[in-house]
């Protein structure tokens, strides 16, 4: 509307030269319909919404003035005026002033009440304000907000007018206080409504935390329900709930489960509970259905999609079949397997030899030839040999004799049996030396010094004997030439003679090899698959990882393993290929989705493409929720294609929008077990949260025990069945003669203990039943014995899962060590309600049973006499453990036997332990027995004890010859022996 004008007042000439002479510029004022100009030479135009308050009749210099008071505060006069005419104008401006307000807020007072009485309705709810209902409402307040005037002064709008006004800014200008307050409000007033409803729909009353999560309705729900914690109830009453309540009509509701007979119990639960059907359909039930709605029927699924020993044996079939006989492919699965089964790691990756030698050793570098050596790199040296035909022998005798050798007995690394070179592979790399010369290094814990010399004592050994030396060194294999530069140096020495590919492949089979990369293979095409991913993003990925050439070389042998299986589908599809269909044919509104409450159990399963499938049914319907029960510790299924990301950022994925928030979810914690005493319960719970990418949980023991609920007991080579029988004469003897259930937990079927049946008939009141910790999910027991938790490829953790290799498909990789094994160990502990029993192997303990013994928060006992002494290895800081030579006398040896071998006798006094640090004593070694001894000077782990020499009695090293540290006897002790 064009501005009119409506008055205007001017002050007189008299008073117009008076006032102009002492700086008033103005000489009088007018309003129209928009607002009011101050008139003068420049006229200056102020707006309705420029002025704050009503305009005001003052007195400058005593003569009436028209005061208008602006934005910040300031204030405008014009003065000179008749007192009437003031008045008069001010009354004029103001009435005009107060209806520019009025008529702009009117335009939108449909709106406004409407918007308002909708707001009203946030004090007590009758629907879980979730961001999509309250969404829609705060944009069109804030389309209200921009048609109004940014600020519209106090006391300007009728009271009834301003009321509504203010309702709605308030609103929409604290969306989110707002809508925080009328969850508060819906909450506590459906708890009470439905009290009830939640002390009956299950045989006990639901817990708060249970009922919390049944009544939270957000876009997005994540209940985290632990171990025990009755996810299987929250399920059951939140579909009864929202049938009862109103909220959703059955046919409505759809619940995901991940087994059949896990939907199939649900569903007839919610039935007898809530009196109505809903649909319970695991996700490729829902696929096929989807397919077979669209397509008027569905593809046939191949039989290995359901069976996990054919898509094994399938693959296993396809890299015989499809890539060995190819000869370029062939050559590249030999070098795969001779060169990059393992995750490569060297000495420079790990802190102390101690961490060195647990990889090395769980990593079981056994050769094609058999030997089990002692780096990556001579593994690799060794598998190079064997597949050129070039005969070796691992570590033998020097040939000759040296009689001057005060060191251990020289053993070189290889020795051609054709031709008698020797191989030595010397651990060192190229530096820059302070002048920028070329200097070699060695990793961080080892001796340089006394590492280069025993490099040079070989050469000069070898060259005194006119021995053949060969030397290969790490910085050749980190230029990527390790076994090139070997060839290029054996070249006058030996002629590769290859080994026919299928003698290795039947080698690689017996040896496990081929069943192992399989398995890899299988989890990464899975995840390939679900995820949309393809070769290039993996290859971009790799050029970001840590071992370029083992991912590249990968990819290679993958891409056509992909090609074949995808030709054995033929017209066949698998799991994959049916979700990803069906959720084409819901993103493009070919299916129509009937569901507006999407229930899915044992959530932290799921994979990218079911992820996928649920974002595009949620998407139909603006006001449909996702309701997700799980557990991300319990995430244990990797190799089946779920990824724990998706749990662990749930509202990133799935969440809604609200007031320019996005992933806008609720999450609701159970906490309480019902299963586990506190002292499994809070152990295993410091234990999965070692790995911070967790969600970090509450937990409420189901009761308290004041004994410790975890143990471990030690056994020693081929002591495995009497350690079982042991734990279980010990849980026998705590069970007092009455019926108890009893778990043996292992990592993998073939620890199935042969001896079951009998062990049945010697504990008839133990109720003993064997099974993989996989299949025990979802169980419990009074007691739980985890069997095996070695140090090997396939222990427990096992070294052939968490293979980096997953990385370069996973959407979000997980970088923690044994991240999956850690939780599938949780999920062992947390299966008995009583106590826990892990045997470990005593020379060679997994990780995980190092932890719990090393960790005083687990409040973890050993069960009988382990033999491990508190003293650590001086030469690598591993364990030392008790043995018995064939003689019969007691010894100590580190545990790493054969990548350290160090020895110590035991204690001088009792001839049982070994001595340590006297922290009260610095400078004394004390044994457990009480008996101290100074420490060596020499070395960081022997004490001093008294020898004879022919200069007279002195203080020796206890580990003379090696070390030859030694003190003179001090005068006050040879006096007391004289005395």
């Amino acid at each position: 509307m064009a501005p009119t004008e409506q008055k205007q007042i001017v002050r007189s000439a008299l008073a117009g030269l008076f006032f102009g002479l002492l700086g008033h510029q103005y000489k009088g004022i007018a309003v129209s319909n928009s607002g009011v100009t101050l008139l003068s030479r420049a006229p200056r135009q102020l707006s309705f919404t420029d002025i704050t308050h009503p305009l005001q009749v003052t007195k400058t210099l005593g003569k009436p003035s028209v005061a208008v008071t602006i934005r910040q505060g300031n204030e405008v006069k014009v003065a000179g005026f008749k007192k009437s005419d003031a008045v008069d104008f001010v009354t004029s401006a103001n009435a005009a002033w107060r209806a520019h307000f009025v008529e702009q807020v009117k335009a939108s007072d449909g709106e406004l009440r409407a918007l308002a009485e909708a707001v009203g309705r946030l004090g007590q709810p009758k629907r879980y304000p979730s961001a999509c209902l309250l969404q829609p409402f705060l944009e069109r307040a804030n389309a209200v907000a921009e048609k109004l005037p940014a600020e519209i002064p106090n006391g300007v709008l009728p009271s009834e007018q301003q009321k509504v006004l203010d309702r709605v800014l308030a609103f929409q200008k604290g969306p989110g206080r707002s809508r925080d307050a009328a969850i508060k409000s819906f909450t506590n007033a459906e708890l009470d409504a439905f009290k009830d409803f939640f002390d009956t729909i299950e045989s006990n009353p639901l817990t708060p935390e249970q009922r919390l999560a049944v009544v939270a309705d957000e876009d997005a729900t994540l209940v985290l329900a632990g171990a025990g914690s009755g996810k299987t109830s929250v399920i059951v009453a939140k579909a009864a709930y929202l049938i009862k309540s109103g909220i959703r009509q059955p046919e409505e509701i759809l619940l995901m489960a991940f087994g059949k007979d896990a939907a199939a119990e649900m569903a007839t639960r919610i039935e007898e509970r809530a009196g109505a059907k809903v649909d319970a359909l695991t996700f490729h039930a829902l696929g096929n259905s989807i397919i077979r709605q669209v397509e008027n029927g569905a593809p046939a699924l191949a039989p290995h999609a359901s069976d996990d020993k054919q898509f094994t044996a399938l693959l296993r079939d396809i890299l015989f079949n499809d890539i060995a006989k190819q000869p370029a492919l062939g050559m590249l699965l030999l070098k795969w397997f001779s060169e990059f089964y393992w995750p490569y790691k060297s000495e420079w990756d790990f802190q102390t030899k101690d961490e060195y030698y647990q990889y090395v050793e769980a990593h079981e570098l056994r050769t094609l030839q058999g030997d089990l050596v002692r780096s990556f790199e001579e593994w690799e040296i060794a598998n190079w040999l064997y597949l050129n035909g070039i005969a070796y022998e691992y570590e033998p005798d020097y040939e000759h004799h040296l009689p001057e050798n005060n060191r251990t007995a020289y053993t070189p690394d290889f020795r051609l049996t054709e031709s008698g070179v020797y191989i030595e592979h010397f651990g060192v790399r190229k530096s820059r030396g302070p002048t920028g010369e070329t200097r070699l290094t060695t990793a961080p814990h080892i001796d340089r010094n006394a590492y280069l010399e025993g490099m040079e004592w070989k050469r000069k050994v070898h060259a005194e004997h006119q021995t053949t030396l060969i030397e290969t060194f790490s910085y050749e294999r980190v230029e990527g030439r390790l076994t090139e530069a070997l060839e290029e140096k054996l070249a006058p020495y030996a002629t590769p003679n290859p080994i026919p590919p299928e003698q290795v492949f039947e080698q690689l089979t017996e040896m496990g090899q081929v069943d192992a990369f399989t398995q890899v293979l299988g989890t990464f095409l899975r995840h390939f698959k679900s995820s949309g991913t393809t070769i290039s993003n993996c290859l971009g990925r790799v050029e970001k990882s840590h071992d370029k050439a083992r991912g590249a070389a990968f990819l290679k042998i993958f891409e056509p393993v992909l090609e074949a299986y995808q030709n054995r589908l033929g017209d066949r599809i698998d799991f994959e290929d049916m979700i990803v269909r069906a959720t084409e044919h819901v993103k493009a509104g070919r299916y129509k989705s009937p569901y507006r409450h999407l229930l899915v159990d044992e959530f932290q399963d799921i994979s990218e493409g079911r992820a996928r499938l649920l974002k595009a049914l949620k998407a139909q319907h603006e006001d449909a929720r996702v309701f997700a029960v799980g557990d991300d510790w319990q995430s244990i299924y990797r190799f089946t294609g779920s990824d724990i990301h998706l749990m662990r950022d749930f509202g990133e994925e799935f969440g809604g929008t609200f007031a320019g928030e996005s992933g806008v979810h609720s999450s609701v914690d159970l906490g309480r077990t019902f299963r586990s005493v506190d002292k499994i319960a809070l152990p295993a719970r410091t234990f999965v949260l070692q790995n911070p990418s967790q969600i970090t949980k509450q937990v409420i023991p189901a009761g308290t025990t004041e004994t410790s609920a975890i143990s471990v007991a030690h056994y020693g080579w081929g002591g495995e069945e009497e350690a079982l029988k042991a734990a279980l004469d010990h849980i026998e003897a705590a069970a007092s003669g009455s019926e108890t259930s009893v778990l043996l937990l292992g990592r993998y079927n073939f620890l199935r203990p042969e001896e079951l049946p009998q062990l049945r008939m010697r504990y008839p009141n133990l109720s003993l039943k064997f099974m993989t910790v996989h299949r025990s999910k979802g169980l419990e027991a009074d007691h739980v014995v985890v069997l095996k938790a070695a140090s090997d490829r396939m222990g427990f953790p096992s070294e052939i899962v968490d293979d980096p290799l997953l990385d370069l498909v996973l959407p979000k990789p997980e970088e923690y060590d044994h991240a999956e094994e850690r939780r599938l160990f949780y999920v062992a502990l947390t299966r008995a309600r009583k106590t826990v029993t892990v045997l470990a192997d005593r020379q060679r303990p997994s990780v995980f049973a190092r932890e719990l013994v090393e960790n005083p928060d687990y409040g973890v006992v050993e069960l009988g006499d382990a033999g491990i002494a508190e003293h650590r290895c001086g030469a690598c800081g591993g364990r030392m453990l008790s043995q018995t030579s064939k003689k019969g006398s007691p010894y100590f040896q580190c545990e790493h036997r054969k990548l350290c071998g160090e020895m110590l006798r035991p204690c001088n006094v009792c001839g049982k332990d070994l001595p340590v640090s006297d922290k009260a004593h610095p400078g004394n070694l004390v044994c457990s027995c009480g008996a101290t001894f100074p420490a060596c000077p020499e070395c960081s782990d022997g004490w001093l004890v008294e020898r004879k020499g022919k200069w007279g009695k002195f203080l020796g090293c206890v580990k003379y010859p090696d070390c030859k540290g030694k003190k003179t006897i001090p005068k006050d002790r040879t006096r007391k022996r004289q005395q």
